[in-house]
């Protein structure tokens, strides 16, 4: 067991095997670097943070010298001719490109804080049903004025999933949504130029960011926008909040679309942990699938229209500024893309660089 850092921080490391190699990782504090990564330990007066910036711009995965397994060999790296511009000038890019960074982190620290928020206040409201406990013992319901409080009931009744709070229904999902399924968009059409729309694929999801690009207009197609609810149906289903470009949508993926007068944080809350419950029980000798068949089991508790309209007014301004922070990162990952490059080799000098981060 290792309980103390073999590398003090700041610190570089560069994946050397597998589907890590070549790939460049920066450490503020103390590390400990695994056996399939290389490490800088000396910067010989460098700024490390311009060396991990340099070495982003080397693409390392090219110098695999394994057959089976990739494999990176560092005397390789030795090798590669750098020209690199005196301290001074590295300690400005280094903090032009790290601000662009922060800035990115910021964003997607907020936008975990905002959907913690909208989920914290869907288990308070319509799983433990606090609200309703509150008054049924006498009190007001915590952090809710008087008005949004009328609309919660203050006794339970039984249904088929327990006690739930009185005059509210359990009903099937398509009493609040409607389900959008991918076209089968023709892989022989796909390219990675950027003619016509980017596609987007299971593998699409996470970073937001279609790898290839379709001029099919399918008859069946789809267009994903900014704000859509949109779950992969093959490998793992979570339900993503779609923040990148309108794309369209392919097949094995689908939208969950919200009914009028139901918040997208409610339907994406609501299925989530139905579709946990079939990652976790799903069996297959390669890969979970999600069928159609599934999503028609799944189930919706309904409280009154007045209720939904009070968390909608809750939590829609945290989803839109949610989608909105996604497009800022987007925007502000391919600029820090873009100068990257033209920073250490020199090609754009520090005074235009500024200027574009100001005008972004």
């Amino acid at each position: 067991m290792h309980v103390e850092a073999r590398a003090q921080g700041p610190g570089v490391v560069v994946g050397r095997s597998g589907a890590s190699i070549g790939r460049v990782h920066y450490s503020e504090i103390d590390y400990w670097p695994h056996n399939t990564c290389l490490y800088v330990t000396d910067f010989l007066g460098n700024n490390p943070r311009f060396a991990y910036y340099l070495l982003q711009t080397l693409n390392l995965a090219l110098y695999n010298s394994g057959s089976a397994q990739p494999s990176l060999n560092r005397n390789l790296i030795y090798s590669i001719p750098l020209r690199v511009p005196p301290r001074d000038e590295q300690d400005q890019i280094a903090a032009m490109l790290r601000a662009l960074d922060d800035r990115i982190a910021l964003l997607r620290e907020t936008n975990a804080t905002l959907e913690a928020i909208a989920q914290a206040l869907f288990k308070s409201w319509f799983v433990d049903f606090d609200p309703v406990r509150a008054k049924q013992q006498g009190l007001a319901p915590a952090g809710m004025d008087e008005a949004t409080a009328a609309w919660f009931p203050d006794s339970f009744e039984a249904s088929g999933r327990g006690l739930i709070p009185k005059a509210w229904t359990e009903a099937s999902i398509y009493d609040i949504a409607h389900v959008i399924y991918g076209a089968p968009f023709a892989s022989s059409k796909f390219n990675t130029k950027g003619i016509g729309r980017p596609l987007i694929r299971i593998r699409d999801l996470r970073d937001e960011a279609p790898g290839v690009y379709s001029a099919e207009v399918h008859p069946k197609g789809y267009l994903v926008k900014p704000g859509d609810i949109v779950v992969g149906m093959d490998g793992e289903f979570r339900a993503y909040l779609w923040g990148g470009e309108q794309a369209w949508l392919n097949q094995r993926v689908c939208v969950f679309a919200p009914n009028v007068d139901v918040p997208a944080a409610f339907l994406r809350h609501t299925i989530e942990p139905q579709l946990a419950h079939i990652e976790a029980t799903e069996t297959a000798t390669t890969v979970i699938h999600l069928c159609k068949g599934d999503i028609d089991r799944f189930v919706s508790l309904v409280p009154p229209e007045a209720v939904l309209s009070a968390y909608a007014e809750a939590t829609g301004p945290h989803y839109a500024r949610i989608v909105v922070n996604k497009q800022t990162c987007r925007t502000l990952a391919t600029l820090r893309d873009t100068l990257l490059p033209r920073l250490i080799s020199g090609q754009l000098r520090l005074p235009e660089a500024e200027a574009s981060v100001a005008q972004a």
